[in-house]
């Protein structure tokens, strides 16, 4: 299990119990921290799977804007109707928001109440500077803030329009997806906000991967090398792909 180093201790404390969610005077009653640090580690590790599986097939998905706007398009609406007659219109839709939305939550709340823990831990204020760890793993918490506004901005971007002049919203019958996008991405700044936001997700991919698999205990050297391997290229793949669908847009080459 990794280890926050620390600069400064709190008084009197068991280690051994700090490191596992407890806290306590060391031969004396244990008081249980609630939730315990490793629910908040199965949790983070769980819906940060969950994000990662969304990130991946939503890339997916964007690669269909290559075959032009009827087939952009055609899929965008399929999303919406996709389980009817059994489901209602946006039905499976829904679900997925509302599962995607509750993972996302419950990820942000676990990861941030684990470094606040972490920062306690080592006395709060300037002693509780990290100084450890990889450039990426030092920027989870830049990269996260990043992409918490770029969810936001893209939902009011190409999903209810409001930050997206030119936006046309769908019919029962037909979608608008392709010439949403196209008229977002048209805009330099639009498509620049999009662009820095999946370079942010590419490090966020990367390092959130790796930890996973510490996380789960997997301590083989073999698996770990490939794991990592894995993350790097999954992390890669998603953002070179999102990436070159704003910059296809911007040099004409998607129209």
């Amino acid at each position: 299990m990794r280890t926050l180093p620390r600069e400064g201790r709190v008084t009197g404390a068991d280690d051994i119990l700090l490191e596992r969610g407890r806290i306590g005077k060391a031969g004396g009653r244990i008081e249980r921290v609630r939730p315990s640090n490793w629910s908040l580690k199965v949790t983070a590790a769980m819906t940060g799977v969950l994000l990662a599986l969304f990130v991946t097939i939503h890339m997916v998905g964007n690669l269909k804007v290559y075959s032009g706007p009827e087939s952009f398009n055609a899929y965008a609406h399929w999303l919406r109707v996709v389980g009817d007659p059994l489901l209602p219109e946006m039905g499976l839709l829904w679900i997925v928001r509302i599962v995607m939305g509750a993972a996302l939550i419950l990820h942000i709340w676990s990861t941030l109440l684990m470094r606040y823990r972490g920062f306690e831990l080592r006395g709060g204020g300037s002693k509780a500077r990290l100084h450890g760890g990889s450039f990426i793993s030092r920027l989870m918490l830049t990269t996260g803030l990043i992409l918490m506004v770029f969810v936001v901005f893209h939902i009011l971007d190409l999903t209810t329009g409001q930050a997206n002049s030119d936006f046309q919203a769908p019919t029962a019958t037909e979608s608008f997806a392709y010439e949403n996008l196209i008229n977002s991405f048209s805009n330099p700044l639009f498509a620049s906000i999009y662009m820095v936001s999946m370079v942010a997700l590419a490090f966020h991919l990367v390092h959130g991967l790796w930890v996973l698999a510490t996380d789960l205990g997997v301590t083989a050297l073999r698996t770990r090398t490939v794991w990592k391997a894995v993350a790097h290229l999954l992390a890669l793949v998603v953002a070179l792909v999102n990436l070159s669908i704003p910059a296809a847009v911007l040099m004409g080459v998607v129209s």
